[in-house]
Protein backbone atom coordinates (compact mmCIF):
# COMPACT_ATOMS: atom_id res chain seq x y z
CA UNK A 1 0.00 0.00 0.00
CA UNK A 2 1.50 3.20 -1.15
CA UNK A 3 1.46 5.80 2.02
CA UNK A 4 3.42 8.52 0.65
CA UNK A 5 0.97 10.32 -1.70
CA UNK A 6 -1.91 9.61 0.81
CA UNK A 7 -0.11 11.68 3.87
CA UNK A 8 0.96 14.39 1.77
CA UNK A 9 -2.42 14.95 0.47
CA UNK A 10 -3.87 14.62 4.56
CA UNK A 11 -1.12 17.21 5.29
CA UNK A 12 -1.80 19.42 2.99
CA UNK A 13 -5.57 18.94 2.88
CA UNK A 14 -4.95 19.86 6.66
CA UNK A 15 -3.15 23.52 6.05
CA UNK A 16 -5.69 24.21 3.54
CA UNK A 17 -8.77 23.35 6.16
CA UNK A 18 -6.44 25.44 9.30
CA UNK A 19 -6.27 28.30 6.27
CA UNK A 20 -10.03 28.08 6.15
CA UNK A 21 -10.56 28.58 9.56
CA UNK A 22 -8.82 31.26 10.22
CA UNK A 23 -10.22 33.01 7.65
CA UNK A 24 -13.56 32.44 8.60
CA UNK A 25 -12.30 33.74 12.60
CA UNK A 26 -11.06 36.90 11.15
CA UNK A 27 -14.37 37.22 9.28
CA UNK A 28 -16.11 36.73 12.50
CA UNK A 29 -13.88 39.30 14.57
CA UNK A 30 -14.45 42.11 11.70
CA UNK A 31 -17.71 41.81 12.21
CA UNK A 32 -18.01 41.77 15.55
CA UNK A 33 -15.65 45.47 15.81
CA UNK A 34 -17.97 47.02 12.96
CA UNK A 35 -20.96 45.85 14.25
CA UNK A 36 -20.41 47.76 17.80
CA UNK A 37 -18.65 50.23 16.14
CA UNK A 38 -21.95 51.17 14.22
CA UNK A 39 -24.26 50.92 17.35
CA UNK A 40 -21.91 52.73 19.54
CA UNK A 41 -21.63 55.66 17.10
CA UNK A 42 -25.73 54.89 16.80
CA UNK A 43 -26.07 55.85 20.21
CA UNK A 44 -23.71 59.34 20.19
CA UNK A 45 -25.28 60.55 17.05
CA UNK A 46 -28.84 59.69 18.01
CA UNK A 47 -29.34 59.38 21.49
CA UNK A 48 -30.72 56.15 21.30
CA UNK A 49 -31.02 54.72 24.63
CA UNK A 50 -29.57 50.91 23.87
CA UNK A 51 -28.35 48.92 27.02
CA UNK A 52 -24.96 46.60 26.56
CA UNK A 53 -27.30 43.34 26.23
CA UNK A 54 -29.08 44.78 23.48
CA UNK A 55 -25.95 45.74 21.66
CA UNK A 56 -24.41 42.12 22.31
CA UNK A 57 -27.70 40.78 20.91
CA UNK A 58 -27.67 42.96 17.84
CA UNK A 59 -23.67 41.69 17.38
CA UNK A 60 -24.25 37.95 17.80
CA UNK A 61 -27.20 38.61 15.18
CA UNK A 62 -24.82 40.03 12.80
CA UNK A 63 -22.34 37.30 13.37
CA UNK A 64 -24.57 34.52 13.31
CA UNK A 65 -25.71 35.48 9.70
CA UNK A 66 -22.73 36.05 8.46
CA UNK A 67 -21.15 32.81 9.53
CA UNK A 68 -24.35 30.82 7.92
CA UNK A 69 -24.31 32.94 4.87
CA UNK A 70 -20.28 32.09 4.69
CA UNK A 71 -20.98 28.16 5.67
CA UNK A 72 -23.70 27.68 2.32
CA UNK A 73 -21.60 29.78 -0.09
CA UNK A 74 -18.51 27.67 0.93
CA UNK A 75 -21.19 24.26 0.46
CA UNK A 76 -22.28 25.90 -2.73
CA UNK A 77 -18.83 25.99 -3.91
CA UNK A 78 -17.46 22.53 -3.17
CA UNK A 79 -20.65 20.81 -5.09
CA UNK A 80 -18.79 20.43 -8.04
CA UNK A 81 -15.77 19.21 -6.46
CA UNK A 82 -17.69 16.71 -4.48
CA UNK A 83 -19.47 15.69 -7.48
CA UNK A 84 -16.25 15.28 -9.26
CA UNK A 85 -15.01 12.88 -6.42
CA UNK A 86 -18.17 10.70 -6.64
CA UNK A 87 -17.44 10.59 -10.69
CA UNK A 88 -13.66 9.73 -9.93
CA UNK A 89 -15.05 6.68 -7.35
CA UNK A 90 -17.40 5.54 -9.91
CA UNK A 91 -14.92 5.61 -12.69
CA UNK A 92 -12.28 3.65 -10.28
CA UNK A 93 -14.79 1.12 -9.98
CA UNK A 94 -15.69 0.72 -13.74
CA UNK A 95 -12.24 0.18 -13.98
CA UNK A 96 -11.30 -2.85 -11.50
CA UNK A 97 -14.51 -4.46 -12.83
CA UNK A 98 -13.24 -3.99 -16.23
CA UNK A 99 -10.26 -5.50 -15.56
CA UNK A 100 -10.99 -8.80 -13.82
CA UNK A 101 -13.69 -9.04 -16.78
CA UNK A 102 -11.31 -8.75 -19.12
CA UNK A 103 -9.22 -11.16 -17.36
CA UNK A 104 -11.71 -13.80 -17.05
CA UNK A 105 -12.44 -13.49 -20.83
CA UNK A 106 -8.71 -13.71 -21.25
CA UNK A 107 -8.68 -17.17 -19.47
CA UNK A 108 -11.94 -18.22 -21.22
CA UNK A 109 -10.91 -17.60 -24.64
CA UNK A 110 -8.01 -19.81 -24.14
CA UNK A 111 -10.05 -22.66 -23.14
CA UNK A 112 -12.76 -21.63 -25.97
CA UNK A 113 -10.16 -22.11 -28.63
CA UNK A 114 -9.13 -25.66 -27.82
CA UNK A 115 -12.93 -26.37 -27.59
CA UNK A 116 -13.95 -25.31 -31.10
CA UNK A 117 -10.41 -25.99 -32.56
CA UNK A 118 -10.78 -29.88 -31.20
CA UNK A 119 -15.07 -29.59 -32.37
CA UNK A 120 -13.37 -28.61 -36.26
CA UNK A 121 -11.36 -31.42 -36.09
CA UNK A 122 -13.85 -34.01 -35.38
CA UNK A 123 -16.52 -32.48 -37.68
CA UNK A 124 -13.38 -32.58 -40.46
CA UNK A 125 -13.08 -36.45 -39.96
CA UNK A 126 -16.92 -37.01 -39.10
CA UNK A 127 -18.77 -37.54 -42.60
CA UNK A 128 -22.14 -35.28 -42.02
CA UNK A 129 -24.47 -38.61 -42.15
CA UNK A 130 -22.60 -40.24 -38.48
CA UNK A 131 -24.57 -40.15 -35.63
CA UNK A 132 -22.10 -38.36 -33.64
CA UNK A 133 -21.74 -35.30 -36.24
CA UNK A 134 -24.46 -33.44 -34.89
CA UNK A 135 -23.09 -33.85 -31.15
CA UNK A 136 -19.56 -32.15 -32.07
CA UNK A 137 -22.10 -29.51 -34.08
CA UNK A 138 -24.09 -28.78 -30.79
CA UNK A 139 -20.50 -28.69 -29.01
CA UNK A 140 -19.38 -25.99 -31.63
CA UNK A 141 -22.56 -23.78 -31.01
CA UNK A 142 -22.20 -23.82 -27.48
CA UNK A 143 -19.11 -22.89 -27.47
CA UNK A 144 -19.15 -20.05 -30.30
CA UNK A 145 -22.43 -18.50 -27.95
CA UNK A 146 -19.63 -18.55 -25.21
CA UNK A 147 -17.47 -16.92 -27.45
CA UNK A 148 -20.27 -14.44 -28.47
CA UNK A 149 -20.47 -13.63 -24.18
CA UNK A 150 -16.32 -13.15 -23.55
CA UNK A 151 -16.45 -11.09 -26.18
CA UNK A 152 -19.52 -8.55 -24.56
CA UNK A 153 -17.04 -8.77 -21.51
CA UNK A 154 -14.21 -7.43 -23.61
CA UNK A 155 -16.63 -4.96 -24.75
CA UNK A 156 -17.27 -3.75 -20.99
CA UNK A 157 -13.54 -3.78 -20.05
CA UNK A 158 -13.24 -1.91 -23.79
CA UNK A 159 -10.07 -4.22 -23.77
CA UNK A 160 -10.22 -5.60 -27.63
CA UNK A 161 -7.93 -4.52 -30.19
CA UNK A 162 -9.03 -2.70 -33.09
CA UNK A 163 -8.95 -4.77 -36.26
CA UNK A 164 -11.19 -3.10 -38.75
CA UNK A 165 -12.04 -5.92 -41.87
CA UNK A 166 -14.79 -4.97 -44.55
CA UNK A 167 -17.97 -5.79 -42.44
CA UNK A 168 -21.43 -6.59 -43.23
CA UNK A 169 -23.37 -4.37 -40.62
CA UNK A 170 -26.93 -6.91 -41.19
CA UNK A 171 -24.81 -9.55 -40.43
CA UNK A 172 -23.25 -8.17 -37.25
CA UNK A 173 -26.82 -6.98 -36.26
CA UNK A 174 -28.30 -10.57 -36.83
CA UNK A 175 -25.29 -12.00 -35.16
CA UNK A 176 -26.15 -10.07 -31.99
CA UNK A 177 -30.29 -10.21 -32.36
CA UNK A 178 -31.03 -12.64 -29.88
CA UNK A 179 -28.99 -11.41 -27.04
CA UNK A 180 -30.59 -8.13 -27.18
CA UNK A 181 -34.21 -9.58 -27.13
CA UNK A 182 -32.85 -11.03 -24.12
CA UNK A 183 -31.98 -7.58 -22.58
CA UNK A 184 -34.73 -5.41 -23.06
CA UNK A 185 -38.45 -6.21 -21.36
CA UNK A 186 -41.20 -7.88 -22.65
CA UNK A 187 -43.28 -4.77 -22.61
CA UNK A 188 -41.15 -3.19 -25.43
CA UNK A 189 -41.90 -4.02 -29.01
CA UNK A 190 -38.50 -4.94 -30.61
CA UNK A 191 -38.36 -5.06 -34.79
CA UNK A 192 -35.39 -5.00 -36.92
CA UNK A 193 -35.27 -4.04 -41.08
CA UNK A 194 -32.36 -4.48 -42.99
CA UNK A 195 -31.74 -3.75 -46.88
CA UNK A 196 -30.86 -6.30 -48.29
CA UNK A 197 -28.77 -4.58 -50.52
CA UNK A 198 -26.54 -2.68 -47.98
CA UNK A 199 -23.06 -1.86 -48.78
CA UNK A 200 -20.21 -2.96 -46.65
CA UNK A 201 -18.44 -0.65 -43.87
CA UNK A 202 -14.49 -1.43 -43.14
CA UNK A 203 -14.77 -1.18 -39.29
CA UNK A 204 -14.17 -3.37 -36.31
CA UNK A 205 -17.03 -6.13 -35.58
CA UNK A 206 -16.85 -5.70 -31.77
CA UNK A 207 -16.85 -1.73 -31.98
CA UNK A 208 -20.43 -2.01 -33.65
CA UNK A 209 -21.50 -4.46 -31.86
CA UNK A 210 -20.55 -1.98 -28.77
CA UNK A 211 -22.26 0.44 -30.57
CA UNK A 212 -25.58 -1.28 -30.59
CA UNK A 213 -25.68 -2.77 -27.58
CA UNK A 214 -25.17 0.42 -25.86
CA UNK A 215 -27.59 2.42 -28.11
CA UNK A 216 -30.53 -0.45 -27.18
CA UNK A 217 -29.72 -0.38 -23.50
CA UNK A 218 -30.09 3.31 -23.13
CA UNK A 219 -33.17 2.72 -25.61
CA UNK A 220 -34.21 0.34 -22.85
CA UNK A 221 -34.20 2.20 -19.72
CA UNK A 222 -35.74 5.35 -21.69
CA UNK A 223 -38.86 3.15 -21.76
CA UNK A 224 -39.56 2.01 -18.22
CA UNK A 225 -43.25 1.58 -18.85
CA UNK A 226 -42.82 0.09 -22.69
CA UNK A 227 -42.78 1.20 -25.95
CA UNK A 228 -41.50 0.18 -29.62
CA UNK A 229 -37.48 -0.12 -30.32
CA UNK A 230 -36.76 -0.60 -33.71
CA UNK A 231 -32.93 -0.86 -35.56
CA UNK A 232 -33.11 0.19 -39.36
CA UNK A 233 -30.60 -0.24 -41.95
CA UNK A 234 -30.11 1.29 -45.12
CA UNK A 235 -27.71 3.09 -47.77
CA UNK A 236 -27.64 6.93 -48.11
CA UNK A 237 -25.77 9.57 -49.64
CA UNK A 238 -24.35 12.97 -48.15
CA UNK A 239 -24.60 15.52 -50.28
CA UNK A 240 -23.00 18.82 -49.81
CA UNK A 241 -25.94 20.69 -48.60
CA UNK A 242 -27.37 17.69 -46.83
CA UNK A 243 -28.97 18.33 -43.33
CA UNK A 244 -27.39 15.46 -42.38
CA UNK A 245 -23.52 16.76 -43.48
CA UNK A 246 -24.01 19.72 -42.03
CA UNK A 247 -21.03 22.42 -42.15
CA UNK A 248 -17.43 20.70 -42.91
CA UNK A 249 -19.29 17.19 -42.50
CA UNK A 250 -18.90 14.02 -44.28
CA UNK A 251 -19.85 13.81 -47.92
CA UNK A 252 -20.72 10.63 -50.23
CA UNK A 253 -21.66 6.97 -49.80
CA UNK A 254 -22.58 5.53 -46.41
CA UNK A 255 -24.63 3.45 -44.60
CA UNK A 256 -27.01 4.16 -41.98
CA UNK A 257 -27.69 2.42 -38.67
CA UNK A 258 -30.54 4.18 -37.12
CA UNK A 259 -32.10 2.86 -33.57
CA UNK A 260 -35.26 4.56 -32.78
CA UNK A 261 -37.50 4.23 -29.61
CA UNK A 262 -40.83 5.82 -28.43
CA UNK A 263 -39.46 6.80 -24.47
CA UNK A 264 -38.90 9.24 -22.80
CA UNK A 265 -36.66 11.54 -25.33
CA UNK A 266 -34.66 14.56 -23.97
CA UNK A 267 -35.00 18.30 -24.44
CA UNK A 268 -32.49 20.47 -26.29
CA UNK A 269 -30.01 20.53 -22.99
CA UNK A 270 -30.01 17.03 -22.62
CA UNK A 271 -29.41 16.64 -26.74
CA UNK A 272 -26.66 19.49 -26.06
CA UNK A 273 -24.41 17.16 -23.59
CA UNK A 274 -25.31 13.32 -24.00
CA UNK A 275 -21.95 12.67 -25.56
CA UNK A 276 -20.12 14.21 -22.60
CA UNK A 277 -18.38 11.96 -20.73
CA UNK A 278 -19.56 11.40 -17.53
CA UNK A 279 -23.20 12.89 -17.59
CA UNK A 280 -25.87 10.42 -17.57
CA UNK A 281 -29.50 11.56 -16.75
CA UNK A 282 -30.24 8.63 -14.70
CA UNK A 283 -30.28 8.19 -11.28
CA UNK A 284 -27.52 7.66 -8.57
CA UNK A 285 -25.86 4.07 -9.73
CA UNK A 286 -28.21 3.10 -12.95
CA UNK A 287 -25.63 4.63 -15.37
CA UNK A 288 -21.82 5.51 -15.70
CA UNK A 289 -22.34 8.44 -18.26
CA UNK A 290 -19.95 6.48 -20.29
CA UNK A 291 -22.13 4.18 -23.11
CA UNK A 292 -23.22 6.75 -25.68
CA UNK A 293 -19.30 9.43 -25.09
CA UNK A 294 -17.91 5.44 -25.83
CA UNK A 295 -20.38 5.32 -29.14
CA UNK A 296 -19.44 8.79 -30.17
CA UNK A 297 -15.25 7.57 -29.88
CA UNK A 298 -16.23 4.48 -31.77
CA UNK A 299 -18.05 6.62 -34.76
CA UNK A 300 -15.37 9.40 -34.84
CA UNK A 301 -12.84 7.05 -35.20
CA UNK A 302 -14.49 5.06 -37.62
CA UNK A 303 -14.65 8.33 -39.80
CA UNK A 304 -18.44 8.29 -39.23
CA UNK A 305 -20.48 10.57 -38.34
CA UNK A 306 -23.47 10.51 -35.42
CA UNK A 307 -27.04 12.69 -35.81
CA UNK A 308 -29.75 12.79 -32.84
CA UNK A 309 -33.50 13.25 -33.46
CA UNK A 310 -35.33 13.68 -30.05
CA UNK A 311 -38.59 15.21 -28.37
CA UNK A 312 -38.96 15.47 -25.02
CA UNK A 313 -42.43 12.80 -24.26
CA UNK A 314 -41.64 11.64 -28.17
CA UNK A 315 -38.43 9.09 -27.95
CA UNK A 316 -35.10 9.55 -29.91
CA UNK A 317 -33.69 8.74 -33.23
CA UNK A 318 -29.72 7.70 -33.14
CA UNK A 319 -28.52 7.96 -36.94
CA UNK A 320 -24.76 6.48 -37.04
CA UNK A 321 -23.49 6.99 -41.04
CA UNK A 322 -20.55 4.87 -41.72
CA UNK A 323 -18.42 5.42 -44.85
CA UNK A 324 -19.37 2.68 -47.64
CA UNK A 325 -16.86 0.86 -48.83
CA UNK A 326 -16.01 0.47 -52.41
CA UNK A 327 -17.10 -2.89 -54.11
CA UNK A 328 -13.51 -3.59 -55.62
CA UNK A 329 -12.15 -3.58 -52.43
CA UNK A 330 -14.82 -5.77 -50.59
CA UNK A 331 -14.46 -8.50 -53.57
CA UNK A 332 -10.63 -8.20 -53.15
CA UNK A 333 -10.63 -9.38 -49.37
CA UNK A 334 -13.39 -11.39 -50.25
CA UNK A 335 -11.27 -13.28 -52.61
CA UNK A 336 -8.01 -13.05 -50.33
CA UNK A 337 -10.47 -14.40 -47.38
CA UNK A 338 -11.62 -17.39 -49.81
CA UNK A 339 -7.56 -18.42 -50.53
CA UNK A 340 -6.15 -21.71 -50.83
CA UNK A 341 -4.47 -22.33 -46.52
CA UNK A 342 -2.64 -25.00 -47.80
CA UNK A 343 1.31 -24.85 -46.66
CA UNK A 344 4.41 -25.52 -47.92
CA UNK A 345 7.14 -26.56 -45.58
CA UNK A 346 6.91 -22.66 -44.06
CA UNK A 347 8.43 -23.08 -40.58
CA UNK A 348 6.54 -21.50 -37.54
CA UNK A 349 7.52 -20.90 -34.44
CA UNK A 350 4.38 -20.90 -31.81
CA UNK A 351 5.01 -19.90 -28.76
CA UNK A 352 1.90 -20.38 -25.77
CA UNK A 353 2.06 -20.56 -22.21
CA UNK A 354 -1.35 -22.94 -22.13
CA UNK A 355 -0.31 -26.70 -23.25
CA UNK A 356 -4.01 -27.65 -24.59
CA UNK A 357 -4.02 -25.14 -26.44
CA UNK A 358 -0.29 -24.82 -27.89
CA UNK A 359 -0.53 -28.44 -28.63
CA UNK A 360 -3.79 -27.99 -30.88
CA UNK A 361 -1.96 -25.40 -32.97
CA UNK A 362 0.93 -27.26 -33.63
CA UNK A 363 -1.08 -30.68 -34.43
CA UNK A 364 -3.64 -28.26 -37.01
CA UNK A 365 -0.25 -26.50 -38.87
CA UNK A 366 1.34 -29.37 -39.20
CA UNK A 367 -1.19 -31.32 -40.55
CA UNK A 368 -1.69 -28.01 -43.01
CA UNK A 369 1.87 -28.35 -44.28
CA UNK A 370 4.11 -25.98 -41.83
CA UNK A 371 7.38 -26.98 -40.37
CA UNK A 372 6.26 -26.29 -36.57
CA UNK A 373 8.78 -25.29 -33.73
CA UNK A 374 7.03 -24.66 -30.18
CA UNK A 375 7.97 -23.32 -26.93
CA UNK A 376 5.90 -22.53 -23.74
CA UNK A 377 7.15 -19.29 -23.14
CA UNK A 378 9.66 -16.45 -24.51
CA UNK A 379 12.20 -17.56 -22.50
CA UNK A 380 12.41 -21.68 -24.23
CA UNK A 381 11.19 -19.48 -27.64
CA UNK A 382 14.26 -17.28 -26.97
CA UNK A 383 16.93 -19.83 -27.06
CA UNK A 384 14.96 -21.95 -30.01
CA UNK A 385 15.46 -18.48 -32.07
CA UNK A 386 19.47 -18.73 -31.01
CA UNK A 387 20.42 -22.14 -31.95
CA UNK A 388 18.25 -22.28 -35.12
CA UNK A 389 19.78 -22.42 -38.14
CA UNK A 390 17.55 -22.13 -41.00
CA UNK A 391 15.14 -20.16 -41.08
CA UNK A 392 12.08 -19.30 -39.30
CA UNK A 393 9.32 -17.38 -41.54
CA UNK A 394 6.58 -16.40 -38.98
CA UNK A 395 6.58 -15.77 -34.88
CA UNK A 396 3.22 -17.09 -33.32
CA UNK A 397 2.86 -16.11 -29.96
CA UNK A 398 0.70 -15.02 -27.35
CA UNK A 399 0.88 -11.81 -26.00
CA UNK A 400 0.31 -11.89 -22.47
CA UNK A 401 3.01 -14.46 -20.71
CA UNK A 402 4.83 -15.20 -17.72
CA UNK A 403 8.53 -14.10 -18.17
CA UNK A 404 8.92 -12.45 -21.75
CA UNK A 405 5.66 -11.26 -22.77
CA UNK A 406 5.11 -11.63 -26.53
CA UNK A 407 5.88 -7.80 -28.17
CA UNK A 408 9.52 -8.61 -25.85
CA UNK A 409 10.17 -11.57 -27.51
CA UNK A 410 9.33 -10.27 -30.99
CA UNK A 411 11.74 -7.46 -30.51
CA UNK A 412 14.24 -10.37 -29.70
CA UNK A 413 13.40 -11.93 -32.83
CA UNK A 414 12.93 -8.89 -35.48
CA UNK A 415 16.48 -8.03 -33.99
CA UNK A 416 18.25 -11.39 -34.84
CA UNK A 417 15.73 -11.89 -37.96
CA UNK A 418 14.18 -9.05 -39.78
CA UNK A 419 12.73 -10.78 -42.78
CA UNK A 420 10.39 -12.96 -39.65
CA UNK A 421 7.05 -12.13 -39.53
CA UNK A 422 5.01 -11.72 -36.11
CA UNK A 423 1.74 -12.68 -35.61
CA UNK A 424 0.07 -11.72 -32.10
CA UNK A 425 -2.96 -14.03 -30.23
CA UNK A 426 -4.40 -13.19 -27.34
CA UNK A 427 -7.98 -13.22 -25.82
CA UNK A 428 -7.49 -9.76 -24.88
CA UNK A 429 -5.02 -6.72 -24.82
CA UNK A 430 -5.53 -4.45 -22.02
CA UNK A 431 -2.51 -1.84 -23.71
CA UNK A 432 -1.75 -1.06 -27.15
CA UNK A 433 0.95 -3.14 -29.01
CA UNK A 434 3.77 -0.65 -29.84
CA UNK A 435 4.68 -2.70 -33.30
CA UNK A 436 1.23 -3.23 -34.60
CA UNK A 437 1.52 -0.54 -37.26
CA UNK A 438 4.77 -2.02 -38.15
CA UNK A 439 4.50 -3.78 -41.74
CA UNK A 440 4.98 -7.65 -41.07
CA UNK A 441 3.02 -7.99 -37.86
CA UNK A 442 -0.65 -8.83 -37.24
CA UNK A 443 -3.16 -9.98 -34.37
CA UNK A 444 -5.60 -12.45 -34.02
CA UNK A 445 -8.19 -12.45 -31.82
CA UNK A 446 -9.00 -15.95 -29.43
CA UNK A 447 -10.86 -18.26 -29.89
CA UNK A 448 -10.63 -18.35 -33.63
CA UNK A 449 -11.40 -20.74 -35.64
CA UNK A 450 -8.01 -23.18 -37.35
CA UNK A 451 -9.17 -22.04 -40.66
CA UNK A 452 -9.17 -18.74 -39.86
CA UNK A 453 -5.84 -18.69 -38.24
CA UNK A 454 -4.48 -20.62 -41.26
CA UNK A 455 -6.10 -18.54 -43.08
CA UNK A 456 -4.24 -15.11 -41.82
CA UNK A 457 -0.70 -16.80 -41.48
CA UNK A 458 -1.37 -17.56 -45.03
CA UNK A 459 -1.81 -14.11 -46.19
CA UNK A 460 0.83 -13.19 -43.85
CA UNK A 461 3.42 -15.72 -45.64
CA UNK A 462 2.04 -14.37 -49.06
CA UNK A 463 4.97 -12.33 -50.30
CA UNK A 464 7.73 -14.81 -49.00
CA UNK A 465 8.82 -16.63 -51.94
CA UNK A 466 9.84 -12.70 -53.47
CA UNK A 467 11.83 -11.93 -49.78
CA UNK A 468 13.67 -15.51 -49.93
CA UNK A 469 14.38 -14.40 -53.17
CA UNK A 470 15.92 -11.09 -52.11
CA UNK A 471 17.53 -12.57 -49.29
CA UNK A 472 19.43 -15.05 -51.37
CA UNK A 473 20.13 -12.49 -54.27
CA UNK A 474 21.82 -10.08 -51.33
CA UNK A 475 23.80 -13.31 -49.50
CA UNK A 476 25.07 -14.01 -52.91
CA UNK A 477 26.45 -10.96 -53.49
CA UNK A 478 27.96 -10.29 -50.04
CA UNK A 479 29.48 -14.12 -50.98
CA UNK A 480 31.37 -13.53 -53.94
CA UNK A 481 32.63 -9.86 -52.29
CA UNK A 482 34.31 -11.86 -49.44
CA UNK A 483 35.57 -14.42 -51.82
CA UNK A 484 37.40 -11.32 -53.91
CA UNK A 485 38.62 -9.41 -51.35
CA UNK A 486 39.77 -13.10 -49.97
CA UNK A 487 41.58 -13.21 -53.31
CA UNK A 488 43.23 -9.81 -53.22
CA UNK A 489 41.71 -9.17 -56.57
Amino acid sequence: MIEGPNRTNRTFAGLRSKNVRGKQLVRVIVTVVVTLALLALSKYEFHADLRLDQIVFVALGWVLAVVIHRSQAEAVAQAPLVRSQELLQQSQKMEALGLLAGGVAHDFNNLLAVITGYSDLLLESLASSEPDHRKVEQIRQAANSAASLTRQLLMFSRQQVVQPVILDINQTVGNIEKMLRRLIKENIEFTVVLDRYLDRVRADPGQIEQIILNLVVNARDAMPNGGKLRIQTTNAHLEKDSPQAGAGGPRGRFILLEVTDTGTGMDQQTQARIFEPFFTTKAVGKGTGLGLATVYGIVKQSNGHIEVQSTLGHGSSFKIYLPATEQTEADHESRNNGAETAFSGETVLVVEDAKPLRGLICEALSASGCTVLSARDGREASQIVNERKGVIDLLLTDVIMPGISGPALAKQVRSLRPQTKILYMSGYSGEFLPDMLTPGVSFIQKPFTLADLARKIRKMLADKPKETLASAAAFSQQTAVARKAASGT
